[in-house]
């Protein structure tokens, strides 16, 4: 077996770690077979692994292959730990997502006319109207620099609200991927 090949395997090995042992042995035997036979049959080792494709879409398969063959005999703890998953995250998400979501793109689109609006208002548009409060108008001349200060805070506060949502989601990925049957040792 070529360096290459058992790169390959190895990769594939340790793609597979949610498995159970024999079940991860068992593929990569199925893969060192299939091989095998090809170069007996006078393929090249580069076409069989081209053909083959990435490790982690062939890992995918298996791993997907085995949780549905396992999908029938879930144990109750299985279920219990998927049906805690999905009301704490799921009802949670029903107000994370949409408060963050609007937050992020609602103040960023106000960040982009407030700059808008000070770089016109600069150059004499007298309808716009800055002000720091009651009877305190923002002059004429100041209003770029108004603009900019007040359109970097609102511009900040929805960088952190859309890092907030990518986190978020991040971390509901990662956390159903260790729910899902099959992802713990069985």
């Amino acid at each position: 077996m070529s360096p290459k090949t058992r790169a390959y395997l190895e990769k594939l090995y340790q793609l597979l770690e949610k498995m159970p042992e024999d079940e991860r042995l068992d593929a990569i035997r199925e893969i060192e077979s299939h091989i095998a036979e090809g170069m007996a049959g006078g393929q090249s080792e580069e076409a069989i692994l081209t053909r083959l494709g990435d490790p982690r879409v062939l890992a995918k398969a298996y791993r997907s292959e085995y949780i549905m063959e396992k999908g029938s005999a879930r144990s109750f703890k299985d279920v219990m730990v998927m049906v805690g998953f999905y009301c704490s995250t799921g009802l949670l998400s029903v107000i994370v997502i949409p408060v963050l979501a609007t937050i992020a793109y609602g103040f960023g689109f106000c960040s982009v006319l407030i700059f808008i609006a000070g770089f016109i208002r600069t150059f004499g548009v007298t309808w716009i109207q800055m002000n720091l409060g009651p009877g305190i108008e923002v002059p004429t001349e100041w209003s770029m620099l108004y603009s900019t200060i007040v359109g970097g805070i609102v511009g900040g506060i929805a960088y952190v609200s859309w890092r907030g949502l990518r986190n978020y989601m991040n971390f509901l990925s990662a956390s159903y991927k260790k729910v899902l049957p099959g992802s713990r040792a069985a």
